[in-house]
């Protein structure tokens, strides 16, 4: 049945193939206009359209008549279990059967199948391995990358945290907005994922669905590989805009806590799907993948003082263990109001006019300490800086923040109480600051800073000091309020790099309704913080 299914999916198909090359030709039987200058037929845009789905329809075919192959070959090699299946999952079996040879002989390979720059060689890469979807297919893009460095952490830990959907978010809150779990068995995952190239509001998110799977593939060694469910979308209308290619992790123990990992990066997506990335080889690649996973298990001890009130011993394993978890939580939630994640209930602000700082506004639903409904909402604005990341990221992280943000001229005695100094470098931190604001009340700024060749973070928020207790103390994170503020720094150019500047408030329902008066005050906020640090910028270049 399953094969008969496959053959129906093959020759629907081979069907649409030919409907378009009859298209193509009967385009091609009219009298085409003829290029003055090179004297060559001159190809309308119709046309173009026609040969480019013509392309991708044969890519289509050749990667599921390989399918259907390694289906047969798969039920011949292994009848019992092919019949314990449905048909589902005897195709997903296959696929991720697939995925996790290609992950491991990707992570093992050198030369030829990687450059010495570190390209994949997509000649080698289709000749040697399973051709999926946009073989040879003209105006898809493939951003493909892999790095290696040791981890703290004991290998089988590792993949059980991987594997787990809310670990793996908070390993990399700034790259992973939202995970859902369709099912899961056996080391096998229906997941869907939104993950962020970029912070920033201009850059679209990636929304895909995965399968994922992990397995114990030698004595001291595993891996993880993931794959787009995109076999059941071939029709054009239905074909995700992102499409993940066999991705995922090799993982060898080698003594006392120490495993190597390699990460292996892989995405395919139609050329004006990236028209917008900054620099999409470097931001999404496997070396930001990697330098999170470091940053989240290589800690320092704190330079603090022993005891900062409220009964937090900072010293304590376990306090500073939440306080990391709450530094990352705050990284996920900026980043997520930042791209405007509809998964976290995040809904595009419009408003009249057109921003100079490219501002994006987005708000959401929420409820207050008091349990009293109100509205968050997140304003972003992105300048272009003619400096080097680096000069930029030290201007930033050295001034006061009362010169920068309005919001905290009022604050008084900011004292900085603790510093986790956090992987590869020393501008990778956890901060915590005690700071006398809003009157008479106590608080504590939290500050997390990154920074890698990919860009750099500076991201805070204020929190009162007994919810600040709560939370470190206890690990509760449900009656903290997160309003944080910070910047991306993204490179262009060897001497310039995108600055994106975004702030939070809380708004009750009255303001909402009165779109174009918050926009405005939103607006006027951020600009301001973009030109406080344009203003400081001579001095420091």
């Amino acid at each position: 049945m399953y094969h008969h299914l496959q053959t129906r999916i093959f020759l629907h198909q081979q069907n649409d193939l030919l409907r378009a090359e009859n298209r193509a030709r009967i385009h091609a039987m009219t009298s085409p206009s003829i290029c003055r200058s090179c004297e060559e037929p001159i190809i309308s845009t119709e046309e173009r359209e026609l040969w480019l789905e013509n392309a991708r329809l044969r890519s289509e075919i050749d990667t599921l008549t390989c399918f259907i192959w390694r289906l047969n070959s798969f039920r011949n090699l292994y009848p019992a279990f092919a019949t314990s299946l449905t048909e589902v999952g005897y195709g997903v079996a296959v696929m991720t059967s697939l995925s996790l040879k290609e992950v491991v002989f990707l992570a093992r390979q050198r030369t030829p199948m990687w450059t010495s720059n570190g390209r994949l060689n997509l000649d080698e890469y289709y000749s040697k391995l399973f051709p999926w979807y946009a073989r040879n297919a003209p105006g898809f893009v493939h951003e493909v990358s892999r790095a290696s460095a040791f981890v703290p952490c004991d290998a089988s830990s590792l993949v059980a945290n991987l594997m787990n959907h809310v670990s793996w978010q908070k390993i990399f809150p700034s790259i992973i907005a939202d995970v859902s779990v369709e099912s899961q068995q056996r080391g096998l995952q229906k997941i869907n994922v939104n993950f962020m190239p970029q912070i920033s509001p201009l850059i679209q998110t990636r929304n895909v669905k995965l399968l994922r799977r992990s397995r114990h593939i030698e004595d001291d060694t595993w891996a993880i590989a993931e794959i787009s469910m995109y076999f059941s979308s071939y029709a054009q209308h239905l074909r995700p805009e992102y499409m993940r290619f066999p991705s995922g992790y090799l993982i060898q123990h080698i003594a006392n806590c120490i495993s190597k990992v390699t990460i292996l990066d892989h995405w395919v997506y139609k050329e004006e799907e990236g028209m917008n990335t900054f620099n999409s080889n470097s931001e999404f690649g496997a070396q930001r993948w990697l330098t999170a996973l470091q940053k989240h298990y290589c800690n320092t001890c704190p330079v603090s003082i022993p005891s900062i009130g409220h009964n937090i011993q900072i010293f304590d394993q376990i306090c500073r263990k939440n306080l990391l978890n709450l530094s990352s939580f705050m990284v996920n939630v900026f980043c997520s109001g930042v791209c405007g994640i509809t998964g976290q209930r995040w809904n595009r602000l419009n408003t009249v006019g057109v921003s100079a700082n490219n501002i994006r506004m987005f708000t959401q639903e929420s409820r207050g300490m008091s349990g009293i409904p109100c509205v968050l909402v997140s304003a972003t604005g992105l300048a272009r800086m003619h400096t080097k990341p680096e000069v930029m990221f030290g201007l930033i992280n050295g001034a006061e923040k009362q010169e920068i943000w309005s919001y905290l001229e009022s604050a008084k005695d900011m004292k900085e109480l603790i510093r986790i100094g956090r992987h590869p470098n020393s501008w990778n931190e956890v901060s915590v600051f005690s700071i006398e604001w809003k009157g008479s009340k106590e608080w504590y700024l939290i500050q997390e800073t990154y920074y890698d060749e990919s860009g750099a973070m500076i991201i805070h928020t204020c929190v009162e000091a007994p919810y600040f207790a709560a939370a470190i103390n206890g690990g509760d994170l449900s009656g903290v309020e997160l309003l944080p503020s910070g910047f991306t720094i993204i490179p262009c150019e060897s001497q310039e790099c995108f600055v994106t500047a975004s702030c939070y408030v809380k708004a009750d329902q009255t303001m909402v309704t009165s779109p174009n008066e918050l926009g405005s005050y939103m607006e006027n906020m951020v600009t301001n913080i973009l030109g406080n640090v344009q203003n400081a910028l001579p001095v420091h270049r």
